[in-house]
């Protein structure tokens, strides 16, 4: 039987072990996601499982909650790939699907509505290094906003998943809203981790810009509640950027060097 690294009530055991059966395990110790393993969401706590490769050597990975009374969420609430190398660009996260609704026995939890969802862009970002990036698709039911603002032409930052990526730590997008060869999955938001200080910089100001630019415009009525979430998160995205302005620091990095040597 498969030994969760936090109390799991017996159904969540057999459903643990049935994924198992299928090739799925815990993570080694020296494996990066290891380091998600029973961290706190609020009252929740993570339970990750690796599984196998993919053809450019990402490792697949999926995250459950485990809540107070040691229940499994019903749902992974993260199925993503993780990928780690030599150069700052081989790392990265793709959340190929994110529930920001998961259940226990039916039961729904609201992971924005109660901040949460911050706190795991946090962590996750905290796998990826400056430079690296992380991409979560958004067209399962619980991005359905994001995905609409997205269509409209509303800034990355000032959409719901958008302004999570920018509170983890990314200060530029790229939306792939159309997949190039049918391989790369649903559409999916990008956000990259400046490189160094001076990219930092350079890219906050011209977030600063753009949300500035349109908070200015005329609002569109017509458009309702994503107009009125999109002028809220920009001005949320604009505080949280003039605080650290000035004051920004990069972690340590120890690809920069190679890649100004090889770029």
């Amino acid at each position: 039987m498969l030994t969760p690294p936090l109390p799991v009530a017996s159904d969540g055991k057999q459903r643990l072990e049935a994924i198992r059966a299928r090739g799925w395990s815990l993570p080694p110790r020296e494996h990066p996601l290891s380091r998600l393993q029973g961290r706190r969401l609020g009252a929740y706590r993570l339970l990750a499982l690796l599984g196998p490769k993919n053809s450019v050597g990402a490792r697949y990975f999926q995250l459950f909650l485990v809540d107070s009374q040691a229940r499994l969420s019903d749902q992974p609430i993260a199925l993503g790939l993780h990928s780690s190398g030599r150069f700052s660009g081989h790392n990265w996260i793709d959340l190929i699907r994110y529930q920001g609704m998961p259940a226990f026995e039916g039961e729904r939890l609201d992971l924005a509505a109660k901040g949460l969802g911050r706190r795991l862009f946090h962590l996750l970002s905290d796998l990826v290094p400056p430079g690296g990036h992380l991409m979560v698709e958004y067209e399962s039911p619980s991005q359905r906003v994001s995905e609409r603002m997205l269509g409209l032409g509303y800034p990355p930052a000032t959409t719901p998943l958008g302004h999570l990526l920018l509170l983890a730590g990314c200060r530029s997008f790229r939306d792939w809203y159309i997949a190039e060869g049918g391989r790369e999955g649903p559409r999916k938001l990008q956000g990259f981790k400046p490189l160094d200080e001076t990219v930092a910089q350079a890219r906050a100001e011209a977030l600063r810009r753009e949300l500035s630019e349109r908070l200015s415009r005329p609002a569109v009525p017509q458009h309702g509640e994503w107009e009125r979430t999109a002028r809220r998160l920009a001005r949320a995205a604009l505080r949280a950027l003039a605080r650290e302005q000035g004051r920004y620091r990069c972690p340590p990095n120890p690809w920069i060097q190679v890649c100004r040597t090889h770029l």
